[in-house]
């Protein structure tokens, strides 16, 4: 994809359209026109999860057809613009969930730089960046590190994720978190084990809860 189309998609995309239909936005719309609104079913809700070391994982929108599709494009087909209304929904569910009374720092989930190259950016971290500049909290950007390239997880089973994602995440400048109430910001979950080994790591360099946030759950309810 590379870093060029990359930057042309964050910065010449115009405010007055829907960056999901690219029709004009009503009045008072941000970002999501009404007709691309009446598409998403948005639920705020808290996924049924036994967890070890996440503090509850949170996640905002249906998982449909319509997302399944926004979500490919934001991910794989260099749409990094995207952020915006993905961003947006994400504030939306912060505020709703009250999740800014239980946080003082945001994190997310990272790439193995290799990817984070070809892909050309990080969708999760396009979102916590969006999620800080409106929350106003701290981002943790170079603290928690993916270490090695491992397979798709949403190709695995629940066994084989957990065997994938051993020992791929570490973290650094453990002083910048120590203590700290995290929130880890993903674009989707299913069975919570990338999140899981996360915040696993987390804990162990010091933080003090995290708690995650994601777009969708991809889990059937």
């Amino acid at each position: 994809m590379g870093i060029f189309k990359t930057i042309n998609n964050l910065l010449f995309i115009p405010e007055y359209i829907c960056l999901f239909c690219k029709e004009n936005l009503g009045d008072y719309s941000k970002y999501i026109c009404n007709d691309c609104k009446e598409l998403i079913e948005f639920i705020h809700r808290e996924v049924d999860l036994d967890l070890n070391n996440i503090n509850g994982i949170y996640y905002s929108i249906q998982y449909n057809r319509f997302i399944k599709e926004k979500i490919h494009s934001f991910k794989f087909q260099g749409k990094s613009y995207l952020y915006k209304p993905f961003g947006e929904i994400l504030v939306e569910t912060i505020k709703v969930k009250k999740l800014k009374e239980k946080v003082n720092a945001v994190a997310f989930v990272p790439l193995h730089r290799r990817k984070e190259g070809l892909r050309g950016y990080n969708q999760s971290k396009l979102l916590a960046q969006y999620v800080r500049d409106n929350i106003n909290l701290p981002l943790l950007d170079k603290h928690l590190v993916k270490t090695r390239w491992t397979m798709d997880q949403n190709k695995l089973t629940k066994f084989e994720r957990e065997e994938n994602l051993i020992g791929a995440f570490k973290t650094m400048n453990h002083k910048d978190f120590k203590g700290k109430d995290i929130l880890l910001i993903d674009d989707i979950i299913t069975t919570g084990t990338t999140m899981e080994e996360c915040g696993k790591v987390l804990l162990e360099g010091g933080a003090k809860t995290v708690t995650g946030l994601a777009l969708t759950s991809s889990m059937k309810i």
